[in-house]
Parts: C-alpha cells; structure tokens; sequence
C-alpha cells in the first residue's frame, strides 16, 4: 500500500490528467466565467457539509485558507483571459508551465522542502520541454504575458495551498474551509458582471460547467493531499506532465494543430517529470 511521498506522487499524477480535461473543458465553454462559476458552486456544495462537520478553522489557519481563496480567483480569473488570447495548446502549456521551477524554489525557502538534485534536473527538463512548445507556437506577446503571469500565480497558490494543509491537524478542514472560501469569489464575479442576474449566465453553460466542476474536483482534491504528502516543486512539476494530455485534447476537442515541436516538447515533459516522479518517491 502506497504510503508518503509514494502516494503523494500517485495522487499529483491523478490530479495531472483530471486537470487537463478539466482545462479542456474551460477553454470550450463560450462563457467561460460562468463555467469558472459553475467549478467553484460544485465545490462549495461537496465540501460545505463537511466544513459544518468540523467546525470554524482555528485562527491560525484562517490566513492561509482566505489567502487560498484570493489567490486562486485572481489565478482564475488571468486564466480566463489567457484561454481567450491564445490556442489551448499553447496557453496552457505555458500558463501551467512556467510555475515548477519557481515552486521548487519557493518550497525550498519557505516550506524547507529538500528536493533530490535528480529531482531540480527532472523539473529542468520539464521546462525545457515547455519552452520548446512556447517558442515555436503561434501566441501574442499580450498573450504570452498573460500565460506567463497565470504560471506564476500557480506558484504562488501552490506554496500557500501547501502550507495550509501542513499547518492544519487535518488536511481535510483545510480542504473543506478552502472550497467554502473559495466557493463564492467566481459567482461574485459572474454577478458583478452582469448586474446581479447570475442565473441566466449559469443556464448558458450547465453541462460544460458541472463536467468542469467534477473535473476540477478530481484535480485538485488529490493535489491538496499530494502537497502534504510530498515535497511541493516535485507535486507541481508532475502536475504539469497534464500538458501532453493537454495537447492531445487541443487537437481531439479544440481541433488544433499539434506538430512535431510540441511533440517533441512534450515528450521532454514526460521525461522530467518521469524523473520527478522516481527521484521522489524512492
């Protein structure tokens, strides 16, 4: 039975193919705050029963789990506009790519994580794989700063996500008090957007946004726990092994072209985060 940093690393690459799926589903819907609305409504509903469970956080967790829900809308939201600017098949890769050198770093200093050299050079190869998808496709310099700003900020989610469920006596009351937090920074959003009346903008995208919100649950669930278990750059870098998949379904669902250079950036992804993902289990 899988146990530790073993099984941190199996739930980061089961959060690695529910995230491009659930990404993929993002950039299809037509409105995609509403479908961001959606994700965050499924996520309130699942986890506020258990939040009631166990009660108010203590004090010093309420930093951490408002700081989570701040960030992941703003995260969201720079998400929203990057899949807007750009191709699926680019956008993502470098919004989600360009985050696992810098979370390493950060859970360096700030968690006192202590990666594997095997692992950095893995998370090396990662992103050398993404760079070689970025530089050869076909994106705006607004484009690409959107992206690039998105990375960061799953950098910066990361490292606050994994520090409150490390602080917490449970990972679960941190899990649960975070989608309650965050479970209304989306649909206060939707409403400001349109004047109050967000059930008419709910209707426009049911079925897109209740896959993406199951799919985003099966995400980030297993991530939260993997942060707890494993050091954050090596959960973050394999996370992003999503990529490849996110490649296949930008051609599969969005009908973009996928050619040899991403193929083969991507292929580099699979070996830094194979690498990632033996260094740090072992």
């Amino acid at each position: 039975m899988l146990t530790g940093a073993p099984l941190g690393i199996a739930l980061a690459l089961v959060s690695a193919v529910a995230t491009a799926f659930a990404h993929a589903y993002l950039k299809v819907g037509e409105d995609k705050l509403a479908v961001q609305a959606w994700i965050r409504l499924i996520g309130l509903t699942a986890f506020l029963p258990l939040a009631v469970h166990f009660g108010t956080p203590p004090a010093a967790l309420m930093p951490w789990i408002v700081g989570a829900a701040l960030v992941h809308a703003t995260y969201q939201w720079a998400l929203i506009h990057s899949y807007r600017l750009s191709d699926f098949s680019i956008a993502y890769p470098l919004a989600r790519g360009t985050a696992p050198l810098f979370t390493l770093l950060f859970g360096v200093i700030v968690l006192r994580d202590r990666p594997a050299m095997e692992v950095v050079a893995g998370v090396a190869i990662l992103c050398a794989g993404i760079l070689t998808l970025v530089r050869h496709g076909s994106i705006s310099r607004r484009g690409a700063l959107v992206a690039a700003a998105t990375g960061l900020l799953t950098t910066a989610y990361s490292i606050i996500d994994a520090k409150g469920v490390r602080e917490a006596e449970s990972a679960l009351h941190f899990i649960a008090w975070f989608y309650v937090a965050d479970g209304f920074t989306m649909p206060a959003l939707l409403a400001m957007r349109d004047g109050g009346r967000i059930l008419p903008a709910l209707r426009r995208e049911p079925a897109i946004g209740t896959k993406a919100g199951v799919l985003a649950l099966v995400s980030f669930v297993p991530a939260l726990f993997a942060f707890r278990l494993a050091p954050v750059g090596a959960v973050a870098a394999l996370r992003e092994t999503s990529v490849l998949i996110g490649l296949v379904l930008g051609g599969a669902m969005l009908k973009e072209a996928l050619d040899m250079r991403r193929a083969i950036g991507a292929l580099l992804i699979l070996a830094g985060g194979a690498m990632v993902a033996l260094w740090t289990a072992s």
